[in-house]
């Protein structure tokens, strides 16, 4: 700072300032601080819905898949050709089958997405880390059952039963347990309701093997997962399957690869990665987070505003100071720097508290979340609206710089104005009713 300035900036600042005028520079730090640490918190949210959904999502989805209408024929062959298009990225390549049925158990039934894996080269780590009861184990238990005919002869009867890996929420839901029996039927003519009605239905009995919680609704409460034999089975398939499953090393690999995949094979097949997938969800994502970030900005500009009214009326406060000053030599220049950066220093500390608050309670949001719950009873993140078990958070260093360094620059230009209103004002004019 000039010595001028200063000296400026130190008679200005030596008579006792109004009440009111505190009270509003008060107000503005505090739409400042609210403003950024509601753009930190909300922008960390955000952040930490589209890590954890595209981790959740490519965990349980292909990176890219090999489908066609009615099944492919000749999976094997498939893979090979797969294998031989030189996808340095490529690390499993797998057959599926997917499709829709009513998973039943004694107390309840439910329509569900049924999964057929195979589990030699289907990539289980994410259910591994994700069981909490149960084995993975999906192999077929084979039982032998004797019935006695005309007393004396006998006929053994060889039953095979599945194993299915089910979720957390959809266990509950059925009221049963790793270990207990449940039924699946895939309805083989219309829709589930008409095949029951029609006895067209194909039943298979599985024994629940393993329970998951992925912290995902769509899958605690939608999905299970069988054998790829017996969902070929369960559908009719024979040696078909729904598709093959490729796996990257980079998830992004998936679309550098997908148009050499689809120009390979015929146009019968439908080649789609997980972003075609899910994307009009992750677009959705997408434009919400822009416009809150918009919306939460007009905070910080509010704010800005009560910076202008706070300046304008200092300067009115201070007419006959700035009349002396000018009287005695300061320059416009000097004039106009003192209420710059009175604004900018209201701004900056209004900025500083609220990244720190920002900061805080975005790494603290599940903590104040549970108390909330807890003391008042209201929760504030249901997990069957928003997908997950907990809210997810990721503190983005790089949008806290920017969400600073915008609310800085919003403060120094509201402070433009009232310091070009109080340079413009000459001696005789400021001191002419004193």
């Amino acid at each position: 700072m000039r010595f001028e300035t200063f000296m400026a900036w130190k008679h200005l600042t030596r008579r006792r300032k109004s009440g009111f005028i505190s009270l509003i520079s008060l107000i503005s730090t505090a739409g400042i601080a609210i403003g950024v640490m509601a753009l930190i918190v909300v922008l960390g949210v955000m952040s930490g819905f589209d890590r954890e959904l595209k981790t959740k999502i490519v965990s349980v989805q292909p990176h890219l898949s090999l489908e066609k209408f009615g099944g492919v024929e000749d999976p094997e062959g498939a893979i090979r050709t797969l294998r031989g298009l030189g996808m340095d990225s490529l690390i499993s390549a797998a057959p599926y089958v997917e499709g829709q049925a009513i998973l039943r158990s004694e107390q309840n039934a439910l329509g569900v997405v049924v999964k057929g894996l195979d589990a030699a080269r289907e990539d289980w780590s994410i259910y591994q880390k994700n069981l909490i009861r149960g084995t993975l184990d999906l192999a077929d238990t084979v039982t032998f059952e004797t019935k006695r005919r005309f007393f004396f002869f006998k006929k053994t009867i060889e039953k095979r039963e599945g194993g299915v890996l089910i979720g957390e929420s959809l266990a509950a839901y059925l009221n049963i347990r790793a270990g207990d029996q449940v039924q699946l039927i895939s309805p083989q003519a219309g829709n589930a309701a008409e095949a029951l009605l029609k006895g067209s239905a194909s039943i298979r009995t599985f024994r629940v093997r393993g329970i998951f919680r992925m912290g995902m609704n769509d899958f605690d409460s939608g999905l299970a997962l069988i054998d790829l034999r017996q969902a070929q089975d369960l559908y009719q398939l024979g040696g078909r399957v729904s598709g093959i499953s490729l796996r990257f090393r980079h998830v992004d690999d998936a679309q550098r690869w997908q148009l050499l995949v689809q120009s390979t094979f015929s146009s019968g097949y439908l080649v789609r990665s997980w972003y075609d997938r899910n994307e009009n969800f992750f677009q959705a994502l997408k434009v919400e987070k822009s416009v809150m970030t918009i919306l939460l900005t007009l905070i910080v500009m509010v704010a800005a505003f009560n910076i202008i009214s706070t300046l304008i009326m200092v300067v009115m406060e201070k007419t006959r100071d700035i009349g002396i000053l000018r009287a005695l030599g300061a320059t416009s220049a000097a004039i106009r720097n003192i209420f710059v950066i009175h604004g900018f220093a209201v701004g900056c500390f209004g900025v500083i508290l609220g990244a720190a608050a920002g900061l805080a309670l975005a790494l603290n949001l599940n903590p104040v979340a549970d108390f909330i719950k807890n003391t008042t009873g209201l929760e504030v993140f249901p997990s069957d609206i928003y997908f997950f078990d907990r809210i997810p958070v990721e503190v983005n260093m790089a949008d806290v710089g920017l969400i600073v360094i915008i609310a800085l620059f919003i403060s120094m230009l509201a402070g433009l104005y009232p310091a070009q209103r109080g340079a413009k004002l000459e001696p005789v004019a400021a001191l002419r009713y004193e």
